[in-house]
């Protein structure tokens, strides 16, 4: 309990012993802030009585008159209370039983002030909610970076600029349904609980069913389940899905997240890149205003079209290393420690090719750029190049930095997906977690048929990143997961 609480649960009783409820269940408010101040000048000519409700923000108490604000979701307004106007007992109550952070109901009429400040002036007010807790830093603004992750709520009731931040976000989510509805795609939902880890190489958190005696596993990706409803008939599907991977917490990565997945019969991974082109453009200008956006110093321009650069271009321009010259493993690590990764003797070729290009290439991609046709052991479930069969037709857009999406042709070779299927699934026997799995459901919907198609990826968390020029994905998540606070550790 701190200092403050017991000085406010006092005036939260006096209250009470005075007949004021501190809590009552109902408001008669009947216009925000923003729609008051939006029909100010209506209003004020009219004199017409208005209620308006809202958290105190800012009170400055003087002899006979006392300014004040009052902020609700929309917007904040100066209040002025005046003793003659409210009675001597209801002024002595503001003075002396109110405090920063209550919840008013106020009622008057609006008027302009001699500096020009719109303001209601109140005749009767009532409180409806007693704050026992003041917010932080006396309403200027809370910055300790802990406190706003771990209290997200005093980090929205004191940064005006975070809430519009996750209003922000909130319009990404909004557009990217907008933007593949009028491409004919159906939203669908798919199951977060599966018997399997699928869809991606990663790290699964386990849980376990007790009605049915099975171990399940939260979704890593809704990947395969979006894929088989393109064999079950439809051409065009999406999905705002939450991902889980049990992995580390940095600037980028967050144990779980939210994507949208798509998937297109008759489309191939060209057909996607250019789809990526334009929901960009159209997410920037919608977002932003402009195809041209700051970002952390740099002016980021996602006017399409965006260069193509292939995964063994990409390393050779960055390392002047040719990995078509290393086709095992050790041979690729001793050229890695070389240059300085440190690489596990576990790892796989895969592994260590991964590791090249978070290294050297991507924090060197600045505007956006699509890394095409990746290596066959970084994607067991994209299609093999026709030309070169040691490659996928992969791709993956980096900006600033980051991998923002990531799509290819889809694999729909019932026998090439489950030998390489096995093939991951000797690394995850080797030890290796973040491995895929045998998934022989999966197997039989491709053997009844799923034609030519394509699916992409793209993560919404860092695309809030990016839209709202901040550099860290738990600035953009409301409640991030943090460590316990009684974890020493």
């Amino acid at each position: 309990m701190t200092e403050l609480e017991p000085v406010r649960r006092q005036k939260m009783e006096k209250l009470g012993q005075q007949g004021l409820e501190p809590y009552p269940a109902r408001t008669a408010r009947t216009l925000t802030c923003a729609e008051a101040k939006k029909n100010f000048d209506h209003l004020s000519k009219a004199k017409k009585e208005i209620t308006l409700a809202g958290r105190l923000v800012l009170l400055r108490l003087h002899g006979g008159a006392s300014f004040a604000q009052i902020q609700d979701g929309t917007d904040k307004i100066q209040i002025l209370f005046r003793r003659d106007v409210v009675g001597e007992d209801h002024y002595k109550i503001l003075k002396d039983l109110i405090d920063l952070g209550d919840f008013l109901e106020v009622t008057g009429s609006l008027f302009l002030t001699k500096t020009n400040e719109q303001t209601l002036e109140i005749k009767k007010f009532k409180i409806l909610t007693k704050s026992l807790l003041p917010l932080p830093e006396k309403w200027h603004g809370l910055v300790d970076v802990e406190v706003r992750f771990r209290q997200r709520y005093l980090d929205l009731a004191s940064n005006p600029e975070v809430r519009q931040l996750f209003r922000n976000r909130t319009l990404i989510v909004q557009s990217i349904r907008e933007f593949f509805n009028k491409l004919d795609y159906l939203e669908v939902e798919t199951p977060i609980l599966q018997p399997l880890q699928g869809g991606a190489n990663a790290r699964p958190f386990i849980t376990h069913h007790n009605a049915l005696d099975i171990k399940l596993y939260l979704r890593i990706a809704p990947e395969l389940y979006l894929k088989r409803l393109i064999v079950g008939g439809y051409d065009r599907v999406y999905e705002i899905a939450r991902c889980f991977r049990n992995e580390g917490i940095d600037k980028a990565h967050n144990p779980e997240f939210t994507q949208v997945e798509f998937y297109q019969a008759y489309a191939d991974y060209n057909d996607l890149m250019i789809l990526t082109e334009n929901l960009m453009k159209f997410l920037t200008e919608r977002i932003c205003g402009s195809t041209k956006i700051a970002y952390q110093n740099n002016q980021l321009d996602f006017t399409p079209p965006f260069p193509r650069m292939t995964y063994r271009e990409a390393i050779k321009k960055h390392t002047s290393l040719d990995i078509d010259q290393f086709k095992g493993a050790k041979e690729l690590a001793k050229e890695a420690k070389k240059m300085g990764l440190e690489i596990e003797a576990s790892w796989e070729r895969s592994n260590i090719l991964d590791e090249f290009f978070k290294h050297f290439v991507r924090p060197k991609i600045i505007n956006p750029v699509f890394i095409i046709d990746y290596p066959v052991e970084l994607e067991p479930l994209a299609k093999r190049k026709p030309n070169n069969p040691d490659y996928v037709e992969r791709f993956q857009l980096v900006v600033a930095g980051m991998e923002i999406c990531k799509g290819f042709s889809e694999l729909n070779d019932p026998l090439d997906q489950e030998q390489r299927f096995r093939e991951q699934e000797a690394m995850a026997k080797a030890g290796d977690e973040e491995a895929q799995r045998l998934d022989f459901d999966y197997i039989e919907a491709l053997k009844y048929g799923m034609p030519p198609t394509a699916g992409e990826g793209i993560g919404i968390d860092r695309l809030a990143i990016l839209f709202n020029n901040v550099h860290n994905i738990r600035e953009v998540i409301l409640f991030p997961t943090m460590r316990p606070k009684e974890d020493k550790k």
